[in-house]
């Protein structure tokens, strides 16, 4: 075998680079490699107090605040693509358990798609691991859970319910493997099944399972489900397939009544909030001899209300108060309720309204009723009001309840909360929260409005930094999750005033219960910090390495685009040290490629930083997933040339020379500009240059002037004013500055 060692000895003899241009021990520029990093300054001073006392302890850094059983899962996917050893099935078993009946739990949190596919990819791990002795690990309760936990998922997305489809259909499948040893949890896990499918863009494929089994035994299934199966056509807007199932149902003998109409209204009502198909779909039903249900009235006024089809609703709204309300209390309270709103819907001034609802009592008492207003009338017209973004008319709507002796509740504090921040009423908005706070109300089933309170502080300018803080610490307090847009906020106010510690127990509370999207929102802001020309660098540095702690996720682009940020800014040592970090990621995706060498040696190149150029190139040696190019051999020419050793520049021409794709124009360029300053350079100019003669390669202006330049490096005077003037009979130039 060829020696490698001999080679590059003969090489550095006949370019010279074994004199002061040398990579060698003896270069003053490679003992710059055993100096303190920049970036990285530790203090020498030794500071003590009296007898060791009044020493404050070292601050621990708050652990990331994982939900239950989440972290065992993502330790799973990482050994997985790590090909490493996994967690114990043991404890992957009881992590997928506690994580479905920490979200069962805690109804008002959803579980979005990373979470379903990392319970996906454990229970496939436990299925195919299994053995005879230890067995799955889940019993049959715990996967009819897991599919409870799936049908009330806020997904819509199609992309977004791949995970939720296969989860749901991997856990039937196992369920129904079990076969009578399942006992009722079978017939559970199909109902379930059906109804993911259909609620989940699948409607067809629901059907078709729900007429499977309906016809083998209809008792195994519910007959709710097909109103599922209906919903789903509505949720993809398959008008025909609608139709068509309501003929299978009436084949099947299931008539399309009242509640099978209630619920195609319930969708277009409050799901999708369509007003057109509202209209044809209530239509359909009258026209099919249905009598609406109480409930379909109802939704249908509150649609008209809120989109202004007053027209259209009157019909309904008379029918609904002549025939189908009781002259009950409860029933009378909610046509009030009616008639207050349709009334400030047609634009009725507070005089006209407050002057109604006398006249509703008066009526009452003189029929014998006893009903008296409550807050419960008064908080749909702020309501309204709110979705108006009218605060004006949600006060004085307050003030009328005030007025009779109503005082709020905790929904009138949630509205009052909502449209004080919407009319950017800062202080208003937190007395509001004062209010609630104070009165102990279960008021976060919808933190919108706090986060959207905090973002509004947060953005104020000057930033009320006391109240902010007060905030957080009862949101602390309180055990409340705050939203991606409020953690985003609040870490950039902690980034700028310097409160990394804050900054870091913030994250860790919050941002790893985030899904990706989510945690992109609070990432996006220190990426745009980071790229912040007007910050200092230090600040920039420490922003950094949060950033790459507590989101390892973060993609190559992003990553070079900071270190090319650290270079602009004259710190090649920091680039380096992303280029680093970068370089030990174990994901090859996230890897550095051919392009992030290449810039990375261009940058070192421009700061001639001889210690920074080692290591990468040291990183470079080692790293067996990449086939260095001319381009990447151009980056380190300009690297080693920017750092003072042209003539080690030259071995890379050699490499290039010898390579399958040879050399460039750029190629040639640079290595004329190395032989300008290399010792003995003029003889390497001269070979190069007669090749370009005997190949009759082109010669640009660029690579003329080079040509010339590496002649004059060597003091070649005759020969460079020669070739100056014999430029326009040569190469077809007229001679000009460069």
């Amino acid at each position: 075998m060829r020696s490698v060692l001999t080679r590059h000895v003969f090489r550095r003899i006949i370019y010279g680079t074994f004199h002061s241009e040398t990579i060698c021990w003896c270069n003053p520029w490679i003992h710059q490699r055993f100096r303190t990093r920049k970036c990285l300054p530790t203090s020498t001073v030794i500071s003590r107090t009296i007898f060791g006392f009044a020493r404050q302890p070292a601050r621990k850094e708050k652990p990331p605040d994982y939900d239950p059983g989440y972290k065992e899962m993502l330790e799973l996917s990482q050994a997985l693509a790590k090909h490493e050893r996994p967690p114990p099935r043991s404890s992957l078993a009881k992590a997928f358990t506690s994580f479905v009946i920490d979200r069962h739990l805690r109804q008002s949190l959803s579980v979005d798609d990373s979470q379903i596919g990392s319970l996906l990819m454990t229970f496939r791990y436990l299925r195919d691991t299994q053995t005879d002795e230890e067995g799955l690990g889940l019993s049959t309760e715990d996967m009819v859970n897991t599919m409870e936990l799936l049908k009330v998922s806020k997904s819509k997305e199609p992309e977004e319910l791949v995970n939720h489809i296969a989860l749901a259909r991997t856990l039937y499948e196992e369920v129904d493997r079990l076969g009578d040893m399942a006992g009722e949890d079978k017939d559970k896990a199909l109902n379930s099944l059906i109804k993911i499918l259909a609620l989940k863009r699948k409607p067809e494929e629901a059907r078709e399972l729900l007429q499977k089994y309906w016809d083998d035994d209809p008792r195994v299934i519910e007959v709710s489900q097909w109103k599922n199966v209906l919903v789903g056509f509505a949720l993809v807007g398959d008008q025909e397939q609608m139709v068509s199932t309501i003929v299978m149902m009436e084949k099947h003998g299931i008539p399309f009544d009242s509640q099978v109409h209630q619920a195609i209204i319930a969708y277009y009502t409050r799901t999708s909030k369509d007003v057109e198909m509202t209209k044809k779909w209530y239509e359909f039903g009258v026209a099919m001899g249905l009598e609406p249900t109480r409930r379909t009235d109802l939704g249908v006024l509150r649609l008209c209300v809120y989109n202004n089809e007053l027209v259209w609703g009157e019909p309904i709204l008379r029918s609904l108060l002549d025939h189908k309300l009781q002259k009950t209390p409860n029933d009378i309270k909610v046509s009030w309720m009616l008639i207050l709103q349709w009334a400030a819907a047609k634009g009725k001034r507070f005089e006209e309204i407050d002057r109604l609802l006398n006249l509703l009592v008066q009526k009452s008492q003189e029929k014998g009723l006893h009903v008296r207003p409550d807050i419960d009338m008064i908080n749909p017209l702020i309501r309204l009001a709110t979705f108006k973004n009218d605060a004006y008319a949600a006060e004085r709507y307050l003030a009328l309840g005030l007025k009779r002796g109503l005082q709020p509740d905790h929904k009138t504090r949630l509205l009052q909360f909502e449209y004080r921040i919407n009319s950017g009423d800062l202080d208003g908005a937190k007395a509001a929260y004062d209010e609630l706070k104070d009165k102990e109300y279960e008021m976060f089933d919808n933190l919108a409005p706090l986060d959207r309170l905090l973002v509004a502080l947060c953005n104020q300018k000057p930033i009320r930094h006391d109240m902010v803080m007060e905030l957080i610490e009862d949101c602390n307090e309180r055990n409340i999750r705050l939203g991606p847009d409020a953690v985003a906020a609040l870490s950039l106010l902690h980034l700028q005033r310097g409160e990394l510690d804050n900054l870091v127990d913030l994250l860790n509370t919050h941002a790893y219960r985030f899904s990706p999207k989510q945690r992109a929102i609070i990432r996006n802001v220190f990426v745009e910090y980071c790229l912040d020309r007007s910050m200092l660098t230090a600040k920039i540095w420490d922003a950094y390495n949060i950033l790459r702690r507590t989101f390892p996720e973060l993609d190559l682009e992003t990553r070079t685009k900071i270190m090319s940020e650290f270079f602009e800014r004259g710190r090649s040592d920091m680039a380096t040290h992303v280029f680093g970090h970068t370089r030990h990621l174990d994901m090859p995706n996230m890897r550095p490629t051919i392009d992030t060498y290449v810039l990375c040696f261009e940058g070192i190149g421009n700061a001639a930083d001889a210690e920074s150029l080692v290591l990468v190139y040291n990183m470079l040696k080692i790293d067996n997933t990449l086939e260095p190019d001319t381009k990447l051999y151009n980056s380190l020419m300009l690297a080693y040339m920017g750092c003072g050793a042209s003539g080690a520049s030259l071995l890379f021409w050699d490499d290039i020379m010898h390579s399958r794709e040879g050399p460039t124009y750029n190629s040639i360029q640079i290595a004329l500009r190395a032989c300008e300053s290399a010792f003995e350079g003029e003889r390497q100019a001269r070979d190069i240059w007669s090749r370009l003669k005997r190949f009759e390669i082109r010669v640009t202006r660029e690579i003329y002037a080079a040509y010339v330049g590496a002649l004059a490096g060597s003091s070649l005077f005759d020969e460079c004013v020669e070739l100056i003037n014999n430029a326009e009979k040569e190469a077809g130039y007229a001679p000009d500055v460069l």
